[in-house]
């Protein structure tokens, strides 16, 4: 409201429920005590959400968001399962890394390959493939809270310096690299050298993969090429198989 009334013609808005305006002076006082109570109310919501949020992260039943971690994504129950095609992404870069190439140039070759970023980018950056590398949920862990909104009204998000306590769960979702190869890519970074390879980083094996959608109302839907010849017709039906026996074997051992 303030930033309204500073402009040059000032701005003045109308609370019908209320019946206050602002254009009045004598509705400041007024307008001054609202504002304070329903600062209140958002604070006491947003003190009920986060321990919700942090009750279900320690009973293991809170759900990592997939919008930015490539991957994964959720069906339409909201189970993480695996996106084929970006999971060969990120075997190619878990691979590349133990070979010996560096984050830099694991970045460099995905970009000069033409393969999206994360966020969508068509430029990788060295620091994206280290959070990649970093990231326990690539072998089917979860480490819950690993930042938090200092703000309830900024809603900005920090990293958790042991500010909070984080609660870590194993195998809580399918794997797509081994744990043995992510033990030995976090050993290899906390030393902090590696062993670095001189000869050019090979392009991604051009394999027949399968895309499926990560959010919205199709979530989960996989798409369809009608340009896909009988081969790759076969091919498609031979994933989705996989996957569903996949799935099924993962519910087993949830049950």
């Amino acid at each position: 409201l303030r930033k309204l009334s500073d402009l040059n013609p000032p701005v003045a808005v109308n609370f019908e429920s209320e019946g206050i305006n602002t254009s009045d002076g004598k509705n400041k006082l007024v307008i001054s005590i609202l504002s304070a109570l329903a600062e209140l109310e958002s604070q006491q919501k947003s003190i009920a959400i986060k321990e919700g949020i942090r009750y279900r992260m320690q009973e293991g039943l809170y759900k990592f968001s997939v919008k930015n971690t490539i991957g994964y994504y959720r069906d339409y129950s909201g189970r993480g399962k695996i996106e084929p095609a970006e999971a060969e992404i990120v075997r190619y870069i878990f691979d590349c890394f133990i070979e010996g190439a560096s984050p830099s140039k694991i970045a460099k070759a995905l970009t000069e390959q033409g393969i999206r970023s994360p966020m969508g980018m068509d430029h990788w950056k060295q620091a994206t493939i280290r959070n990649i590398l970093r990231n326990e949920k690539y072998c089917g862990d979860v480490l819950y809270q690993k930042s938090y909104s200092k703000d309830y009204l900024t809603h900005k998000s920090v990293k958790n310096r042991d500010v909070l306590p984080q609660w870590y769960w194993e195998n809580n979702h399918p794997a797509i690299i081994k744990r043995e190869q992510w033990s030995k890519t976090q050993e290899l970074l906390t030393a902090g050298h590696w062993r670095k390879s001189s000869k050019p980083l090979e392009g991604m094996e051009k394999k027949f993969t399968v895309a499926k959608v990560k959010s919205g109302v199709l979530r989960g839907y996989f798409l369809l090429d009608m340009m896909w010849s009988k081969d790759e017709r076969d091919q498609f039906i031979e994933i989705i198989n996989s996957i569903n026996e996949l799935d099924d074997g993962q519910e087993e051992r949830n049950e």
